[in-house]
């Protein structure tokens, strides 16, 4: 048909993007993807904060995060809960606040909202982006694994200094000085009988070791255990330690003095270790120190993977040494 009556073809618009960004912006997309993406970071976040601390990379990454985050201390188990609390609330508020701007305006609208199916397309993709966004923080943090332990140096690192001089009693009452550490190669740590962190650490990887050492090195080990509160551990509290992990002695001893002679013995060895007296909790090295059957100071190591090894290694070389010489 033609003329002035005839129907006149309007084409329709092609920006169907921008009326379907409408829809979901007015409509219940808005919401429900909020919703969805917030649950799957709070459940993230509640995941990292009951992590185990041994659990493989999850556990090493939450460890990580927790520390940067939330001053995560691993030795106690505190961390600044504050923190805890603004950083799982933070995502909830401000959700919160974006559905009630988009209730606000969703009262003022007129366009019709969403079929029930868009609604659930939001909340897939709410999911999907909660995810991502975990997945992103994981991935960015994720410890990238720890190096190979390099092999044990040995000589090269090996000392032959004279250890200080120190005259103390152990957890039955007997007398130990410098002049008993010769005879035999010594493994001297440092201790508190109320020490909940690093101390049964320390116990623990001395306990393995003992296990894990030929009958004939063990048998030419000794381990000392300076007490790093001379104040409060007594020859009893010394002793049940001792008897609490399954030490024997003498192979064992555990040495105190009077506190203000073991405090200078700490300090010449460089067991420094200071109380802090709002929480009672004492500050300190964690060391090894190995001296050889000549009673001279050979390795010194630290609490960690890779001495770990390296005492090992070092402790069968001083007592097939000592042995060889008849020590």
């Amino acid at each position: 048909m033609s003329g002035p009556c005839a129907e006149v073809s309007v084409p329709r618009p092609r920006w169907r993007g921008f009326a379907a960004a409408g829809r979901f912006l007015t409509g219940s997309g808005l919401p429900t993807f909020v919703a969805a993406a917030t649950a799957v970071y709070e459940l993230f976040l509640l995941a990292i904060l009951l992590a185990p601390t041994n659990g493989g990379l999850w556990g090493s990454f939450a460890q990580e995060f927790k520390v940067w985050c939330f001053q995560y201390d691993p030795r106690t188990g505190g961390m600044e809960w504050m923190a805890v609390v603004i950083m799982l609330a933070e995502p909830l508020f401000i959700s919160a606040l974006l559905v009630a701007i988009w209730s606000m305006g969703r009262r003022r609208a007129t366009a019709p909202s969403v079929r029930p199916a868009r609604s659930y397309r939001a909340l897939v993709a709410g999911l999907i982006f909660g995810a991502l966004a975990s997945g992103g923080l994981y991935a960015l943090g994720r410890p990238a694994g720890e190096p190979p332990v390099p092999p044990f140096p040995g000589e090269r690192i090996r000392t032959q200094l004279p250890p200080p001089e120190f005259a103390l009693v152990d957890q039955w009452g007997k007398p130990v000085a410098r002049a008993d550490l010769t005879g035999g190669v010594t493994l001297v740590t440092g201790v508190y009988a109320t020490c909940a962190t690093s101390c049964p650490e320390i116990l623990q990887q001395v306990q393995a070791l003992l296990k894990t050492l030929p009958s004939g090195a063990r048998d030419l080990l000794r381990v000392w255990a300076f007490s790093l509160s001379p104040e409060y551990d007594t020859v009893d509290l010394m002793r049940r330690v001792t008897e609490g992990y399954g030490f024997v002695y003498p192979q064992f001893r555990y040495l105190n003095g009077d506190p203000a002679a073991m405090r200078g013995v700490l300090e010449n060895w460089q067991f420094s270790a200071r109380r802090d007296y709002k929480t009672g909790l004492v500050e300190h090295a964690n060391l090894f120190i190995l001296v050889d059957a000549q009673g001279r100071i050979a390795y010194r190591f630290k609490l960690d993977r890779r001495h770990e090894g390296w005492l090992r290694e070092a402790i069968l070389a001083l007592t097939a040494e000592a042995e060889a010489t008849g020590a």
